[in-house]
């Protein structure tokens, strides 16, 4: 505890500079020293809510700085205001987010792009993302991914970003509505059930669910659900054979299970997901004995 007391009071916070922090998404323990000094030290702080925001700094003991709200809504006179504020003023300046880090996904890299273009220092105060922490647990390749942002209201222009998602060569990751979560999947299906899905929920609270497999597979876990809530994150692959669960290789050995003979089935789900023949064929025997 001495140390972290060592480290909290060597952090340093200038004037002049737009501070841009990430807060937690989910879990308040997942905020770091350096973003709550940071926010104690702050003149203003810029947020899309300020009720969101208030709470969240109450929820660490954090005297309210002056919250001013900048947001979707938020225009360029707006933002040259804020310029002028930095600027001249000797005041300490914090952009946030609801939740998560600021930029990705929402209106901040307007008013970074102005603070750049005026000359004004930026720097990033990172944590939590739900971007990057959807991409870790999918355990999808993440060494080349794309970022979609929302998939729109639109089930025509949806169908598009997702037939484009499914031409990619990399993982793409996509926001989702927990209300239209149920048509996007149906999409899915329609246009590629051979693909891999990760669909998350609740990242990094109590109720965290991670739902992975084919299309066909995560809707009939969805569909299982009374009520969704809460902002998801859809995590979409083409390479088929980058893991199937026993759990799913139980699933396809069950759906297909009166089709096929022991040996066709054995070489159809082995096809299908890159595991060996022999492997699937002993599990399809054990299941019959």
């Amino acid at each position: 505890m001495e140390q972290i007391s060592k480290t909290f009071n060597k952090i340093t916070v200038e004037s002049n500079i737009l501070y841009i922090i990430a807060t937690p998404i989910g879990n308040l323990g997942d905020i770091s020293l350096r973003a709550l000094k940071i926010l104690s030290s702050l003149d203003i702080l810029f947020c899309e809510d300020t009720r969101i925001t208030g709470k969240l700094l109450k929820n660490f003991g954090i005297k309210p700085v002056k919250l001013e709200v900048y947001n979707d809504h938020s225009n360029q006179k707006h933002r040259e205001l804020i310029i002028n504020k930095i600027k001249n003023s000797n005041f300490k300046f914090g952009l946030v987010s609801d939740a998560g880090t600021p930029l990705l996904s929402d209106p901040g890299y307007k008013l970074v792009k102005e603070c750049i273009k005026n000359s004004i220092k930026i720097t990033h105060v990172p944590g939590a993302s739900s971007i990057t922490t959807s991409l870790v647990l999918s355990g999808l390749p993440s060494h080349n991914f794309f970022f979609g942002g929302f998939l729109e209201k639109s089930k025509i222009q949806r169908k598009k970003q997702l037939e484009n998602a499914l031409n990619l060569k990399s993982t793409s990751l996509w926001l989702e509505s927990p209300n239209r979560l149920i048509e996007t999947l149906k999409l899915m299906i329609e246009l590629n059930n051979e693909a891999l899905i990760s669909v998350m929920r609740e990242l990094t609270k109590l109720n965290e669910e991670i739902i992975n497999g084919s299309p066909s597979f995560v809707y009939d876990q969805i569909s299982k659900k009374t009520k969704l809530k809460g902002e998801t994150v859809l995590v979409i692959s083409n390479n088929n054979q980058s893991h199937y669960t026993n759990e799913m290789i139980l699933d396809l050995i069950k759906k297909d299970y009166s089709k096929f003979s022991t040996k066709e089935l054995a070489t159809y789900i082995s096809n299908k997901t890159g595991l060996p023949k022999k492997s699937i064929y002993n599990r399809i025997i054990e299941l019959k004995s």
